[in-house]
């Protein structure tokens, strides 16, 4: 990320590093859940379990918000939100350790075990619980428990703990042997008894995007058994009115749930929020920014009303769509995440300021096409680096996690290669707008450059950078709106390049 776009007038478009009394303070609430759906999740709600977006969706700024409420109250514990990992060679071993019908088995087990060993330590180790821990059941747990409870002198998070019991097995046989321990049941139930005189414990587990892109269908399978983990314990009444598990999760992952025979039960749930960004709420989104912007970055002087019209000093735009509106041009070089918005703001804010103080009335079309040009490549070029990951996941061999060589396909020098090769299929296909027999070609071409070993218009369709159009015309892209349609729909009337693909390529 460019060092000049960290902050500005937008905010930060990283909600992780983003100091959180800025965030706070920046945050543009949806009042309306009729209307925005869970974008209006309220800062209160400690009914959330599971927070589920895209790369850039806000996923991370929720739980931080949620987490923030939680802290302030005396009467719960909110641990602070955990971001440490394991790491993609780790997860990628233990998926290939097990046949594929029962992984999602085996890492609901492990994230419980990670879950009881990290709240275990918590109980023992955390100032504020402790005291409600008797002695002699704390001193059962660090002698009679300790072959599954583990050894802590501090409060672990889950994901240390997940790590550790990982690294504690050799074979999938060994892993198995820790996890049906039969002193977890013990171990469990006396957890369950102890939270009773405890106060209401809260962990945030996030960071999800930051090793997702470079094994992504590995890291789905973890994330699907965290899900159907968080979601056993809602269930569980030892710990579902007193163990918060709140989660974010990626799109996609949960795209895959939904299509398991699962779905009716998940659809609806009260305990998932889905941050579905659509053209009115980025519409709404950019409205509350411009809101807060000051005097000087609009163009042509202190607004009576607040628009992008009189931000940047011009209504409309020549474009392939005919005149096109300023604002519609903006959100169409985006991702549709806010991530995006507050980036490309910060990047428009430095021009419109520079306009001001120059006396002009508007930034010159061709400076803002070059600005939004700019960040649609940017966004773009994100995009691909996620589909090239995704690729070389694909192409994967069995077992090179368990012979540590995972890296090479997952590392840097394999996947920019992939790339490169990406970039140079898409620019086999000279238009924007396409049909059935273009997708065939494109698909046929990357068959033969990755033999085989992935489908790229589903890849594509996954990551935001292809979509279809309807009868009507309008054009889709994948968003949660969409979950159930993991693949490509090809019966439409035609398919379109994202422009920030387009961007990306140099097209």
């Amino acid at each position: 990320m460019p060092s000049g776009e960290l902050s500005g007038p937008f905010g930060n478009p990283d909600g992780a590093r983003a100091e959180l009394d800025d965030l706070l303070h920046r945050f543009v609430d949806f009042d309306d859940g009729a209307l925005y759906g869970d974008l209006a999740t309220r800062p209160n709600d400690a009914t959330v379990r599971v927070v589920v977006g895209k790369l850039g969706a806000g996923k991370t700024v929720y739980l931080r918000r949620l987490r923030d409420f939680q802290r302030r109250q005396e009467s719960v514990y909110a641990d602070v939100p955990q971001q440490s990992l394991a790491a993609t060679d780790e997860v990628i071993k233990v998926c290939q350790w097990y046949r594929p019908e029962v992984l999602e088995q085996k890492w609901k087990l492990l994230w419980k075990r990670a879950i009881l060993r990290a709240l275990s330590s918590h109980l023992l180790r955390a100032p504020e619980l402790s005291p409600h821990v008797a002695r002699v059941t704390a001193s059962a747990i660090e002698t009679t428990y300790s072959p599954v409870a583990g050894a802590s002198r501090r409060p672990h998070s889950v994901y240390a703990e997940l790590l550790q019991i990982i690294h504690s097995a050799n074979t999938a046989h060994h892993l198995d042997k820790i996890l049906n321990a039969p002193l977890w049941d013990d171990f469990e139930d006396l957890l369950g008894e102890v939270m009773r005189a405890c106060p209401p414990v809260f962990f945030y587990l996030d960071g999800v995007d930051e090793e997702f892109s470079s094994a992504p269908l590995y890291w789905l399978q973890c994330q699907k058994g965290l899900f159907y983990e968080v979601m056993a314990l809602l269930r569980d009444t030892r710990f579902g009115g007193k163990l918060h598990i709140v989660v974010s999760i990626r799109d996609i992952v949960f795209s895959s749930i939904l299509r398991s025979e699962h779905a009716p039960r998940y659809i609806g749930e009260p305990h998932i929020r889905l941050l579905n960004w659509t053209d009115e709420s980025l519409y709404f989104f950019l409205e509350r920014k411009l809101e807060a912007l000051g005097d000087e970055y609009f163009a042509s002087g202190p607004p009576d009303v607040r628009s992008c019209e009189t931000w940047l000093g011009c209504r409309s735009l020549d474009g392939e769509r005919d005149r096109e509106n300023v604002t519609d041009y903006l959100l169409r070089h985006t991702r549709l995440i806010p991530r995006d918005v507050v980036s490309l703001g910060n990047a428009l804010c430095a021009e419109s300021r520079v306009v001001r103080q120059r006396g002009r009335a508007c930034v010159p079309s061709e400076r803002l096409r070059d600005v939004v040009s700019a960040s649609a490549r940017r966004f773009g070029n994100s995009q691909i680096a996620q589909c090239s990951s995704q690729i070389a996941a694909d192409m994967m061999p069995d077992g090179a996690g368990l012979y540590e060589f995972s890296d090479v396909y997952t590392g840097g020098t394999h996947v920019r290669k992939i790339e490169g090769d990406l970039r140079d299929i898409v620019q086999t296909v000279d238009v924007s707008r396409f049909g059935i027999k273009e997708l065939s070609s494109l698909r046929e071409l990357a068959y033969s450059v990755w033999a085989g070993g992935t489908d790229l218009p589903s890849v594509l369709w996954q990551n935001g950078l292809l979509g279809y159009e309807s009868q009507t015309g309008r054009t889709t892209f994948y968003s949660l709106g969409h979950a159930d349609e993991f693949q490509l729909p090809e019966d439409v009337s035609a398919f379109r390049f994202h422009p920030c693909l387009l961007a990306s390529v140099g097209r």
